[in-house]
């Protein structure tokens, strides 16, 4: 495993799973694989993490999220739908509390794996599909299901050798279905880099350790692989009558030559097929060698140059029944008549239609025919149809990176805080099934001020560079509440973490609530009572929450109040102020 971390690691979470890791060794002894570390977050005034890493085997690539569990202990439940939860034993239990805020990473995952897979396309590499492997830290004593299967290409795993191995292991399977070709150490090189990331890339040499196979040449390109995909589906045993053998495998040699032949595969391949006569007997294989054989390329190879006409042009005699095959057209990679319209480049080529026999007791369509003119008006609508589906893809990645959608499940629907610099009453968002309403918000350059007990005294030797604060209501099976939220940015990430450990504290003071500072809203308190607190760090800014029942004497239970608290932690505030 070869694990490559090219900037300091940010969480206590990736620096478990990092040195496992380390543990296991480089080289495929235990699991040959590349593990990066390469953080993707959302847009916004205060970024959030939506993975951490990307998994590159030779079957595949998957994301990585990597979270840790805070306060909580025993055996996690997961499921695909809805919030995990965390129990004593067997069962559901608690909601389960996430560090960063909320209780499940799929719907982050989702959209991590949709980033990656466009990233890969505009540098030109095809991924295929993409698995999502969540990895959780903390005292954790096991998973329910224990496989950690969720299906669907989401998988879960805890920081220790069995799990992770089940874990990295199914997440290869469901990334290498329908992969016609494994990743080379070309492939992997430009991935990595067309991913972003930092520092120096994996040699060819540790590559080639964690068993990936050799390639000067980048290999997984669109227009490389559906020849590759159409020659291993040729390769499969045909679904015939047990008295037919089965067609010879196509030559390894042949399968997708270096890039200098790829324009000659895709105009073989994209060929008209061969006018077929029938038998009299009504077998329209009768009379014909058992072998079946596909006519690529001109009849009289032009050059030498090994591709697959080179290898196959002449390799069945000639029929004398069989009319000439017509002469193919120029080597390029276009279809010979494309349709007439203008579509603009496209993002992937589209495979060529599959060659078919003519059916028993049918003539063979001609190449000027129906059924010509009818292989034509599906290309097209094909083209048509990947070009819709490629442009609502676009948009509902658009929408989801950028916050725009807020729909489904009790995952967090709206996980991007907003970079407006205002957000005005009544905003709301839906966080693990509650609906969070914006009540007040205040935005300062400075937090003296604005802190109280030993925070104060923090505030006046190393003061903030900007303060955000909010509060937001909510009903809670019946009961309202008022979740006081603070987005703080100190001027170096070590400040941040030495506020945020201050404010972790039990008696430290924290830093002052709108509430506390005299801000009202209608039936809303006049102060946090018997609160819930959850905080959170990334990079330079700091989160912290405080969750209170709007009547003390309310009947709901504190458990209720700490999961809203950490569902806080991804509400948006206003953007912070210009100093």
């Amino acid at each position: 495993m070869l694990a490559l971390t090219p900037m300091p690691l940010q969480t206590a979470g990736e620096r478990a799973l990092f040195a496992e890791l380390a543990r296991w060794d480089t080289g495929g002894a235990v699991r040959g694989a590349v593990v990066a570390s390469i953080p993707l977050v959302t847009e916004g005034a205060l970024q959030r993490r939506i993975s951490d890493a990307v998994l590159i085997v030779p079957e595949g690539i998957a994301v990585m999220r990597i979270v840790g569990v805070e306060r909580q202990s025993g055996i996690v439940t997961v499921k695909p739908e809805g919030a995990w939860t965390i129990a004593p034993g067997a069962g559901p239990g608690e909601v389960l509390q996430l560090s960063g805020g909320g209780s499940t990473p799929l719907d982050g995952l989702m959209r991590a794996g949709m980033d990656a897979a466009v990233r890969l396309r505009r540098a030109g590499l095809e991924p295929g599909r993409i698995a999502r492997l969540t990895v959780l830290v903390g005292e954790l004593t096991g998973l329910q299901p224990p496989d950690g299967d969720l299906g669907e290409g989401d998988q879960v795993a805890l920081v220790e050798p069995r799990s992770l191995l089940l874990g990295i292991a199914r997440a290869s399977r469901y990334a290498g279905v329908d992969n016609p070709r494994l990743w080379t150490t070309a492939d992997v090189r430009a991935a990595l880099e067309a991913l972003g990331l930092q520092g120096r890339g994996p040699s060819v040499e540790e590559l080639n350790g964690e068993g990936f196979p050799y390639s000067p040449y980048v290999l997984r390109r669109p227009e490389l692989l559906t020849p590759a995909a159409m020659t291993a589906a040729s390769t499969a045993p045909p679904e015939q009558p047990a008295a037919r053998p089965p067609a010879d495998p196509v030559p390894a040699s042949a399968v997708a030559p270096v890039p200098i032949a790829a324009a000659q595969t895709l105009q073989a391949f994209s060929a008209p097929a061969p006018v077929q006569h029938q038998a009299p007997s009504g077998d329209p294989f009768a009379g014909r060698p058992e072998r079946d054989t596909i006519a690529v390329g001109s009849a009289e190879p032009t050059d030498d140059t090994g591709g697959i006409g080179g290898l196959f042009s002449s390799a069945e005699p000639v029929d004398p029944q069989l009319p000439p095959v017509p002469p193919a057209g120029p080597r390029t990679a276009v279809l010979t008549e494309p349709p007439q319209w203008d579509a603009g480049p496209q993002a992937w080529e589209v495979p060529p239609a599959p060659l078919t026999r003519p059916a028993p007791g049918r003539p063979a369509a001609t190449p000027g025919g129906r059924s010509h003119r009818r292989g034509i008006l599906l290309v097209a609508a094909s083209l048509l149809v990947l070009a819709l589906v490629a442009v609502g893809g676009l948009l509902v990645l658009s929408g989801a990176l950028h916050g725009t959608s807020g729909t489904g499940g009790s995952a967090v629907t709206s996980s991007t805080r907003s970079a407006a610099p205002t957000l005005a009453a009544g905003h709301t968002q839906q966080v693990d099934g509650v609906t969070f309403t914006l009540q007040a918000t205040r935005t300062d350059t400075t937090c003296a001020g604005h802190a109280y007990g030993q925070v104060a005294g923090f505030f006046a030797s190393s003061d903030c560079s900007a303060l955000s604060r909010g509060l937001y209501s909510a009903q809670i099976a019946g009961h309202p509440m008022v979740a006081a939220i603070s987005h703080v940015r100190m001027p170096t990430a070590d400040a941040a973490v030495a506020l945020r450990k201050l404010t972790d504290a039990t008696g430290t003071g924290n830093v002052s609530d709108l509430l506390r500072e005299g801000v009202r809203y209608a039936g809303g308190p006049v102060a946090l009572k018997n609160s819930e607190y959850s905080s959170d760090v990334n990079g330079t800014d700091v989160t912290i929450v405080e969750t209170s029942w709007v009547d003390p004497a309310s009947v709901g239970s504190s458990q209720q109040l700490d999961a809203a608290a950490n569902s806080g932690l991804v509400l948006d505030l206003p953007a912070f102020p210009a100093r």
